[in-house]
């Protein structure tokens, strides 16, 4: 069975404006080898237990942390003015929901969190689950009725050890101010957010945790030119000796450290043969039939002076951007004439190939191409950031995106070897994330299509990742198939009853060689249409 997530708005739900007071609260999630906190303003990986204190623990239990502090950000343009929801130290959001550019709460927005093992009798979460479906709340419909039993339906992601849910907005002005450490201080974009976070805790997927932001226009406006950032400070142990890196292959985005040996091994040190962390984007952000995936991902530093925290909305932007502060792009050493990227240090560090930390870096600042070469990089306490988006990107009311990453830790032989590992472990949660489709199909509009429908993939070509879309008139029992030019059947996308509405599923062709593709629609068994997509890599 696959999960079901409603989006719909009930009207009864629609409270007067709210004056209840924000209380600061966290969430630990920690149903593997990994333990963090979740703020109830869209931060994590803090502990706000006590003053600058990381959150997430790796092992679980042991003390030793690998990151401070991660926020979600989103920025964009509304009739030429810049506003900005920021999260990095603190965050612009607080629980509720935003309707027609107001700002709305009630008790019931809080965090919900349901572990393996819970019920209806020994978790009141699990019983009030229903009060947050509207909102995106992810549940398995037992008995098929897409309405939410607390006594028949499972809350939560399918086979997850334990999934966290809360219901977010930056739509309270007061809560916006450049106190974030991530610029901000605008006005609010009136953004809803769904924040579904989860792990489990088999095999393979016990170093990860997965974080999901499903993100809804609620104001009167459009959004033009947004970005979605993640941003972390890591701090691997000692926060003093860090190097990060990048694999544009992965979307992958970490930390490891620049010698064998993190501070003394007293935590929260690792000491001998540290590891590596990283976040991986598993699904970003998508218009006008372009996948725009990780659209930078990159590395800023604590106090140099155009590449350091921003002070200001319109550097927080630039470095969504993949620019540094002052708004100067970031050039690869020693090429000529100079390169401009938006990803750093994309190399190995375990076999020197490529340009990593150890290759050096190009200290350009005032809109430069040009500066010396400090080779290696100093180790020193680095920032994180993982950027999807484009001033292409617009968001009239309403519209949607989703926003998902994977956060993990893997240990080696060495610290180099960390990060040979890091990437296997990203690869693995790729393939698993692509196959299994936690989250559910995305149901992209409850109005009836006149007949049954096959869109047309995009974008297509497509390397190696790309969208399938169909519409259904009436509940039916979906079929989904990509076959290869041979007819071989390649993958089953769907295979569920499904209500009437539109669709989009994301296919990963990353397993496949290049060449042309079909993919088939049938509904209680009758196959309605058959499209073709090519692949090259």
């Amino acid at each position: 069975m696959k999960i079901i997530t409603c989006f719909i708005f009930l009207s009864l739900l629609t409270q007067t404006l709210s004056s209840q007071p924000f209380v600061l609260q966290q969430k630990s999630l920690d149903g593997n080898n990994v333990s963090t906190f979740i703020q109830n303003k869209a931060t994590f990986n803090s502990d706000i237990r006590s003053t600058n204190t990381p959150g997430l623990m790796w092992p679980r239990g042991s003390n030793k942390f690998a990151f401070f502090t991660t926020g979600f950000t989103i920025a964009a343009y509304v009739s030429g003015q810049l506003r900005m929801s920021a999260a990095y130290y603190g965050g612009e959001y607080r629980p509720g929901y935003s309707q027609g550019g107001q700002f709305f709460t009630d008790s019931r927005f809080r965090f919900y969190k349901v572990s393996k093992g819970d019920n209806y009798v020994n978790n009141p979460d699990w019983l009030n689950w229903g009060d947050m479906v509207p909102f995106g709340a992810p549940y398995i419909d037992v008995d098929g009725d897409e309405i939410y039993n607390y006594h028949i339906d499972t809350p939560g992601v399918s086979n997850a050890s334990q999934t966290i849910f809360i219901c977010l907005t930056d739509g309270d002005s007061t809560f916006h101010t450049i106190g974030t450490g991530f610029g901000g201080g605008t006005k609010p974009l009136f953004a809803e957010v769904h924040l579904i976070a989860w792990c489990y805790d088999n095999v393979g997927l016990d170093d990860a945790q997965f974080f999901n932001w499903n993100v809804t226009n609620k104001s009167n406006f459009t959004w033009d030119s947004v970005y979605f950032g993640i941003v972390c400070d890591p701090d691997l142990g000692a926060a003093g000796d860090d190097y990060t890196g990048c694999d544009t292959n992965l979307n992958l985005q970490y930390v490891y450290n620049a010698d064998n040996m993190d501070g003394t091994g007293n935590p929260p040190e690792y000491g001998l043969n540290s590891p590596a962390a990283g976040m991986c984007l598993l699904k970003g952000a998508v218009g006008d039939q372009i996948s725009y995936g990780a659209s930078s991902l990159r590395v800023f530093h604590k106090a140099e002076p155009c590449d350091r925290d921003p002070n200001s909305s319109i550097e927080g932007y630039r470095l969504l951007k993949g620019l540094k502060n002052d708004g100067t792009p970031y050039v690869v050493p020693n090429t000529s004439p100079p390169v401009i990227t938006k990803f750093t240090y994309p190399g190995n560090p375990e076999t020197a190939q490529g340009w990593t930390e150890f290759s050096g870096r190009v200290n350009n600042c005032g809109g430069s191409l040009f500066g010396q070469i400090v080779v290696p990089a100093p180790p020193a306490d680095r920032r994180m950031m993982i950027c999807s988006g484009s001033t292409l990107l617009s968001m009239d009311p309403g519209d949607k995106q989703t926003i998902c990453m994977s956060q993990m830790v893997a240990q080696g032989t060495n610290n180099l070897n960390a990060v040979t590992k890091l990437k296997t472990l990203a690869q693995n949660i790729i393939t698993f994330y692509n196959k299994n489709d936690p989250i559910g199909i995305n149901l992209i509009s409850t109005t009836v299509p006149d007949k049954f429908e096959l869109y047309q993939n995009y974008p297509n070509p497509f390397n190696p990742v790309t969208n399938l879309g169909f519409g259904i008139s009436n509940r039916g029992f979906v079929s989904l198939n990509v076959y290869d030019a041979l007819g071989k059947e390649v993958t089953e996308l769907v295979n569920e009853s499904k209500p009437a509405g539109r669709y989009n599923i994301t296919f990963d062709g990353s397993n496949l060689s290049s060449g042309i593709y079909f993919y088939s629609l049938t509904v209680d068994g009758v196959m309605f249409e058959t499209k073709r997509m090519i692949l090259l890599k």
